[in-house]
């Protein structure tokens, strides 16, 4: 017998998740802006500096151009790799070449071990 209780917990979860997405949407939109506003008044400064009598140094005009430039590996576009059913109940299986545990783990393992043996 269903409880009386599950349609209005399968709504918590419906408008929960349309919550989260709605706030990552705003921020990645907010991020695009303040990206944007930045290459704007960089690339205002560029114009403004070239109109001056004062020169511009080449090394100055390179900077201000790199940074003017939209990113090329942007993390927020990066699609990330799909985690499955499976891999949540199970843990996800090591990739062959991949190590067992990385530096910084290895490390901590070496430092308790050391503290243990004090």
């Amino acid at each position: 017998m269903p409880s009386p209780y599950l349609p209005h917990a399968i709504y918590s979860v419906a408008i929960i998740s349309l919550s989260i997405h709605l706030v990552n949407q705003r921020k990645l939109a907010s991020e695009e802006r303040a990206r944007i506003a930045a290459r704007t008044s960089i690339l205002e400064s560029i114009a403004e500096q070239l109109r001056s009598d004062k020169p511009l140094s080449e090394n100055e005009l390179e900077k201000l151009k790199r940074l003017a430039r939209p990113l090329e590996h942007d993390p927020a576009q990066e699609v990330g790799e799909t985690v499955g059913w499976k891999d949540i109940f199970f843990g996800r299986k090591k990739k062959e070449g991949e190590p067992e545990m990385s530096k910084w783990e290895k490390r901590d393992v070496e430092i308790m071990q050391q503290s243990m043996q004090k």
